[in-house]
């Protein structure tokens, strides 16, 4: 019973929080020596960077309530554990990883949207188990072992907790995204989930943005464009904006 009311209770103060500063983290992908996709001039590094800038910009200027970081601000190599670990120490609300895709197939186009994968339900049950299993010895090496029982069975749910909690609002960001990317224009956009390192490994709710395909001659052309830049990072600007609303109003938040 002890258990079940800290879950409720947890629940009952989560949903109960008031407006509060989201602090976003901009991750434009690549980076010096490794430049991602590419198509004549343009590299995916480039690309990314400016976008995240437009966006960084648009925020700092307009936004209210809402802490913009970049993973990195310049053409420089940065590791996937850097930028993980820059999102943790910032204690980041939400995590935008920033990339141009690129297809053997040329006629490829348009967004794709990742959020974060679920762990399989067995993998994680094996998890759990070993975890437990590991408090289990430690209480029984010290001759207690009711009050470890009990923390294995809170941290299990607080985990699960936590889980769930990040991959519905990963979801929810995509799909709000989605939403308006798909507005006054012809290229689609698709939601997948994938386990990219930096979204896989961030506490955070977390979404990998592909903005176009560099190897579709027309679209790339149209990414190189400064104003099409301008567009998309509007677009991933209002889609922040409508998921820091949604996060400040109680009503609208659900762990289901």
């Amino acid at each position: 019973m002890r258990i079940k009311s800290l879950f409720l209770f947890l629940v009952i103060q989560t949903l109960s929080l008031g407006a509060a500063a989201l602090t976003v983290i901009l991750d434009p992908g690549h980076g010096g020596a490794d430049t991602g996709a590419s198509y004549g001039n343009a590299k995916e590094s480039n690309l990314v960077l400016n976008v995240a800038h437009q966006i960084s910009k648009l925020i700092k200027e307009d936004a209210k309530g809402i802490d913009v970081h970049m993973t990195r601000h310049q053409d420089e190599a940065m590791t996937l554990p850097a930028r993980v670990e820059k999102a943790q120490k910032l204690a980041a609300d939400l995590f935008i990883s920033l990339h141009a895709n690129a297809a053997l197939d040329s006629r490829a186009k348009g967004a794709e949207f990742f959020f974060q994968n679920s762990v399989p339900p067995d993998q994680e049950s094996l998890y759990l188990a070993h975890q437990e299993n590991q408090l289990l010895q430690e209480a029984e090496s010290s001759n207690d072992t009711a009050a470890p029982s009990k923390k294995a069975d809170v941290e299990a749910i607080l985990n699960d907790l936590q889980r769930q909690d990040r991959l519905y609002n990963s979801f929810q960001f995509t799909r709000q995204l989605s939403s308006l990317w798909s507005l006054n224009t012809a290229n689609r956009a698709t939601i997948k989930q994938a386990p990219f390192y930096v979204i896989s490994n961030t506490k955070m709710p977390s979404v990998l943005v592909e903005i176009g395909f560099l190897s579709n001659p027309k679209e790339a052309r149209q990414l190189m464009r400064t104003e099409y830049q301008k567009v998309l990072a509007q677009k991933i600007y209002k889609a922040i904006l409508a998921y820091k609303e949604k996060m400040d109003n109680p009503a609208t938040r659900t762990l289901n």
